[in-house]
């Protein structure tokens, strides 16, 4: 038997248990036996759960109720930066300001390697501001970013967008395939976030959208494959504010180190390991606000108390997560790195029972299982004997909070009525295919052994990974916790 599959095996039986389900309960998808073997046929055939999500009508409404106009960063006084949020969270563009701090402060510590360490130090073009980078493994962790003040100072199919609470953290120019709500024919000019999977970019709602406001998911509302749809984040459980997952900036400090001792690596790879775990521990500190946040939506509906134990529980794996992140963050980096102030502004409990299943089944029944699969194959390929360890203990804690969010999707769905049931089957579809989307996209990625010795899963790896859990674990788990 494969790694593979014997990690699916073992994660298989527990999942199986706490939810009441036998595991030799017949074929979990095509291809597939009972303990999650193979007879040698394609695996990538759906059960009974749907993978494609429902549509939404031909014409999207417009934002109605109540506006925000979101406030320019780092502006004093008070200055809209043209963008509005909805009472449901979506974020549209409904005029063109100028922004007044082009070049935004730097977000960086200011140590260590990266292409910047001050906005000093990005000058190739104007309003250059030193920026903590968000995106992948090959990105330094500080990067620099160019800004502008209006529309004019960006290339053709591009707009200006200032930086402010849910927009990002720097001005920039980012792509738009509308400029305002005018050009929209009713429907709104959206802002799709910045995150660790998608760039952003500004759109029309289209009637091929399966979203048009962030309540329809419990997570944000992307546009991506030219339509607006609920994203699964696949980077940790996420924290959202304001429509957009939040994350505390990294900086120069020592308190948040675990004590670790980072295997040899040559100067390159420790640079890319060290972007690399600092972006990981910025997705686990703002875990903790998330399992926070968690506790009072248990709490607002009335759970038992085991889920609330459970919940109190996975929130302090996550601040060992995280000082473990920075640990090794900052014995790559050779200096002291961890989190900044954490943004929480209406972050308030929600208590829409939908919205809270919905966001349970996308970051917990399905981000969670998938990434504990993860890290189960980084421990199995790290060469070092401690990392492995560390990383094996952080998979079963991870295993444990996908399985929580199991346990209350299904006692949220006991007695629940037949459209409340349906709900929850086309939440689960839709973030089945999008991981099914992003997996599709990793598989065509190339290997690379060499951050897999250091327990990093390249995205080949991930889409096996993926592929199996989605198989073996989600789609028959959701179809027993979906059924009457």
């Amino acid at each position: 038997m494969t790694l593979l599959l014997t990690s699916i095996v073992g994660v298989r039986r527990s999942l199986f248990s706490v939810l009441g389900l036998l595991v030799a309960c017949g074929p979990t998808s095509a291809g597939t036996d009972s303990d999650g073997g193979s007879d040698g046929s394609s695996s990538s055939t759906a059960s009974t759960t749907p993978t494609t999500p429902t549509t939404a009508s031909d014409s999207p409404p417009a934002c109605d109720g109540e506006l925000v106009e979101i406030a320019q960063a780092h502006v004093e006084p008070t200055t809209p930066s043209g963008y509005q949020q909805c009472d449901d969270g979506m974020i549209h563009r409904a005029e063109a300001r100028e922004c007044l701090m082009p070049a935004t402060p730097t977000s960086c510590p200011g140590t260590g390697g990266g292409e910047c360490k001050t906005n000093e130090d990005c000058t190739e073009q104007p309003f250059g501001s030193c920026q903590l980078n968000s995106g992948d493994i090959d990105s330094a962790d500080c990067a620099c970013v160019y800004g502008c003040r209006t529309d004019a100072d960006c290339d053709v199919g591009e707009v200006c967008r200032c930086a402010g609470a849910g927009l990002g953290q720097a001005t920039r120019c980012i792509s738009a395939q509308c400029t305002l709500d005018a050009d929209c024919g009713g429907v709104l000019c959206g802002l799709s976030p910045d995150d660790c999977v998608n760039s952003p970019v500004q759109a029309c709602q289209t009637p091929q959208d399966s979203c048009d406001q962030q309540s329809d998911c419990g997570v944000p509302c992307v546009f991506a494959d030219d339509r607006w749809q609920c994203q699964t984040d696949f980077c940790g459980r996420p924290f959202v504010v304001a429509g957009a997952p939040a994350r505390a900036p990294a900086i120069a400090r020592d308190d948040w180190r675990a004590l670790l001792a980072a295997p040899s690596a040559p100067p390159a790879l420790r640079r890319r390991l060290a972007a690399h775990w600092t972006r990981i521990a910025g997705f686990e500190h703002a875990s903790v606000a998330s399992f926070a946040r968690f506790i009072l939506d248990l709490l607002t509906l009335g759970a038992p108390p085991e889920l609330v134990l459970a919940a109190q529980q996975a929130l302090a794996d996550e601040v060992e997560h995280a000082r473990i992140g920075f640990a090794l963050a900052s014995l790559y980096e050779g200096t002291g790195v961890g989190p900044g102030p954490l943004p929480t502004a209406d972050a308030d409990p929600r208590a829409d029972p939908d919205a809270l299943i919905a966001a349970a089944i996308a970051e917990a029944c399905v981000a969670e299982t998938l990434a504990g699969l993860e890290l189960l194959e980084a421990a199995a390929h790290a060469a070092d004997p401690g990392l492995r360890r560390v990383l094996a203990r952080i998979a079963g804690d991870e295993q444990r909070h996908a399985e929580l969010g199991w346990r209350f999707v299904r006692w949220a769905l006991e007695g629940a009525d037949a459209p409340r049931r349906e709900r929850a089957r086309a939440a689960f579809a839709g973030a089945i295919a999008q991981a099914e989307a992003e997996l599709s996209h990793m598989s065509e990625l190339p290997a690379d052994p060499e951050l897999r010795a250091h327990g990093v899963v390249d995205p080949p790896l991930r889409a096996a990974a993926w592929r199996r859990g989605l198989d073996a674990l989600v789609r028959p788990a959701a179809a027993a916790v979906c059924a009457a």
